[in-house]
């Protein structure tokens, strides 16, 4: 069913950090809507609990930072870029506490600003520089910037809408000529309740639609991450950039039931340690950082010990940090642990490594510019050049901050655009129920294969087992898409299917291993030939 033309200023595709920011800036010289499957809180940026890393101690420092991301990033990460996000994120902490947001001070009976700021420790850092609100960061910064979104007359808020393609020249009559380029003039938008697709034409286009680790069966990810930016703009034209660098986070919460969710490296950063289930520890073996190795290290490292033992998973011990730390800092994980029986100050905590991040995506500048005119992107859909090969801790917050704050200042917000006749959606009538299985069946078999083929270690025999399954996979999900009417379900497996072959073209093409890519045909880095970016 087609849906009416809605006219804006700017579009914003996701709710996250990235996404509000940017509306928030550019509020101030149009109309703003912003689109969202769920709820404005149904985001990665919801789920971060570490923190948001910068240089707020006197004695740390803007080199410091630099230098732990770059060599975090496997010295893939562009140092200019690295230095210019790192050099604004006080300044932009600070846009956050006038804001409203509330994070942990050092001391309570003073005001919320930088020089009170609590700081802590997480992998891969040389100091402590992680600002939080106790182990909830991400949800405090959302009810800021969601009560601030709600309470600004410039702006619409599209709760359970769902974004199906971007509008690009692919959609539009060219009867008076051939325009040029790719133009992003908005996007075909479905109501999810209604199943009504509208047409939301805007000057400009933010991506701000996180990631895609639901692609993995495992992941730390809420389950709107399936990679739908990536994927729209991907199939209109932008390039791709570091898409094997998928980031495992070393600590997901381990359950027989399969249910998982993140257990913030922040407890390592306070002195949990790592041990194998007969309690032995084993960092040390892996890294001079022991505990506080950056992710891909971590993660490679827990891997390697289980598959060694045949075991599922491995022990975070926190029983050594004083219980009134723990329960001071980490009252959500606290609180999700005891509602499975465990109490974290008696008890280790069982955890194995599980998809968490995209450090590639869309290819975008420092300030959100796209391959595509008129289209932004920023936060985790966006691969801007400052996590290279694996990410740092705690530096998505800042990235997604400070791209969002710079795309929403930058002066092409202000030029006018000629909006081209753009034609209603096409919609098929008919959907048909009984071929529902091939969508619900290879959504699983994505994370299955994902899982499996395309993890932690990989082969290239194994990738190229994957590539070809996932493209029959792909086939089949884009048929049924053509063929049926529209639903959230179909549009999110299409994304899905596309962006896992993303990945694995990508792994296929770094015949080296690099960050958050290992392949134990080439098991260490080739700088030679490889220390450069991969390009889709």
């Amino acid at each position: 069913m087609n849906g009416t033309t809605k006219i804006y200023d700017y579009l914003v595709i996701g709710s996250g950090i990235a996404g509000l920011t940017y509306a928030l800036q550019v509020s101030r010289w149009g109309k703003v809507a912003i689109i969202t499957k769920k709820s404005l809180f149904d985001c990665n940026t919801d789920y971060a609990q570490g923190g948001i890393a910068a240089v707020l101690d006197p004695q740390d420092s803007f080199e410091k930072h630099i230098e732990d991301t770059y060599k975090a990033g496997a010295e893939l990460g562009k140092k200019k870029v690295i230095q210019q996000i790192i050099m604004e994120g006080p300044k932009l902490i600070q846009y956050l506490i006038d804001l409203g947001t509330d994070f942990t001070r050092k001391d309570e009976t003073y005001d919320n600003c930088l020089e009170n700021l609590s700081l802590t420790m997480e992998g891969g850092h040389t100091f402590r520089r992680i600002a939080y609100a106790e182990d909830s960061t991400g949800h405090q910064i959302m009810e800021t910037l969601t009560k601030r979104c709600r309470e600004n007359p410039n702006i619409d808020i599209y709760e359970y809408h769902i974004a199906i393609d971007l509008i690009t020249q692919h959609h539009i009559v060219q009867d008076d000529g051939f325009i040029p380029g790719i133009t992003c003039w908005g996007a075909y938008i479905m109501d999810d309740a209604t199943k009504e697709i509208s047409i939301f034409k805007a000057r400009k286009t933010m991506l701000a639609t996180g990631g895609a680790a639901r692609i993995y069966a495992h992941n730390t990810n809420p389950d709107v991450a399936t990679g739908d930016g990536m994927a729209m703009a991907r199939l209109a034209g932008a390039r791709l950039a570091n898409m094997e660098f998928v980031q495992f986070h070393p600590t997901a919460f381990w359950s027989p039931t399969g249910d998982t969710f993140l257990i913030s490296e922040a407890l390592r950063g306070e002195g949990a340690i790592l041990r194998l289930q007969d309690g032995s520890t084993f960092m040390e073996k892996y890294h001079p950082q022991g505990n506080l190795a950056p992710r891909d290290v971590v993660s490679r490292a827990i891997d390697a010990e289980l598959k060694k033992r045949g075991e599922k998973f491995c022990y975070l011990d926190a029983t050594s940090i004083p219980a009134e730390i723990l329960h001071k800092h980490f009252p959500h994980i606290d609180s999700r642990l005891k509602s499975y029986g465990i109490d974290f100050t008696k008890d280790p905590i069982p955890v194995f490594p599980a998809a968490h991040f995209f450090c590639g995506g869309v290819l975008a500048t420092i300030d959100g510019i796209t391959d595509i005119k008129n289209l932004f992107a920023a936060g985790e859909v966006a691969c801007t050049g400052l996590h290279g090969a694996n990410r740092l801790a705690s530096n998505s917050l800042l990235e997604a901050l400070v791209i969002g704050w710079r795309a929403g200042n930058h002066p092409s917000n202000l030029e006018e655009v000629t909006f081209p006749e753009i034609l209603p959606w096409k919609q098929m009538e008919e959907f048909n129920e009984h071929e529902w299985v091939v969508i619900s069946h290879n959504r699983e078999i994505i994370g299955t294969i994902m899982d499996g083929y395309v993890g932690i270690r990989r082969s290239r025999r194994l990738l190229k087992y994957a590539l070809s399954r996932m493209e029959n996979i792909y086939n089949e999900v884009n048929n049924f898409y053509q063929h049926n009417a529209v639903r959230r379900e179909v549009v999110e497996t299409r994304n899905m299917a596309v962006i896992a072959i993303a990945v694995i073209r990508s792994a296929l093409m770094r015949k080296e291993s690099r960050g958050a890519h290992f392949l134990i045909d080439a098991p260490v880095p080739n700088d030679e030939l490889y220390k450069i970016d991969t390009i889709i």
